[in-house]
């Protein structure tokens, strides 16, 4: 792979291949629901964070020439010449070109579910006292299916914003005379 170009990355695999076929389930514990909303917010937290950290790599890559000093001098007749140091190779990262990092201030996700409690089942059908709160919206589906009545709404909401690159990473500056 040549120099600064970046390999796209993920946290980890999707949880759901998008070339498997899938069934939506009934109902999943409440638990689960919750778990998976901040695990996905997380997963997408990775992924920001491993982008940025990617940039920082290619610009610490990406060289540049400049020059680092320009002398001016005035001879006895007033004739201004100009005379520059020899260009020099630099990174991005070492002129200043700084990338942005986000983080999730916020996320809101608002699903219409019925809750109910439900109690586990052997295998010949005796409860075993194992119970859970589960989130059910195959009801909600069916109502809207219908064309009935029924106020269900499903929103999400992510706020990113910029902050400040970690204190360790920028370069320490210095200025050397020649």
């Amino acid at each position: 792979m040549p120099t600064g170009t970046i390999k796209p990355q993920v946290f980890r695999d999707s949880l759901l291949s998008p070339s498997v076929r899938k069934q939506e389930t009934q109902d999943a514990s409440l638990a689960d629901v919750i778990r998976l909303v901040a695990e996905s917010v997380a997963d997408a937290q990775t992924a920001l964070d491993r982008a940025s950290a990617n940039l920082v790599t290619e610009l610490a890559g990406q060289q540049v020439e400049v020059i680092a000093s320009i002398t001016e001098t005035i001879d006895s007749d007033g004739n201004v010449k100009y005379s520059q140091a020899k260009p020099r190779k630099v990174s991005l990262l070492d002129i200043g070109v700084m990338p942005t990092f986000y983080q999730f201030s916020q996320t809101v996700i608002e699903i219409q579910m019925d809750l109910k409690i439900s109690e586990e089942l052997n295998e010949k059908g005796i409860k075993s006292g194992r119970m859970a709160l589960l989130a059910d919206t195959a009801g909600i589906r069916f109502e809207r299916k219908l064309n009935r009545d029924v106020s269900v709404s499903s929103k999400v909401t992510a706020t990113l914003v910029p902050v400040p690159m970690p204190l360790r990473l920028e370069p320490v500056r210095t200025t050397d005379a020649d």
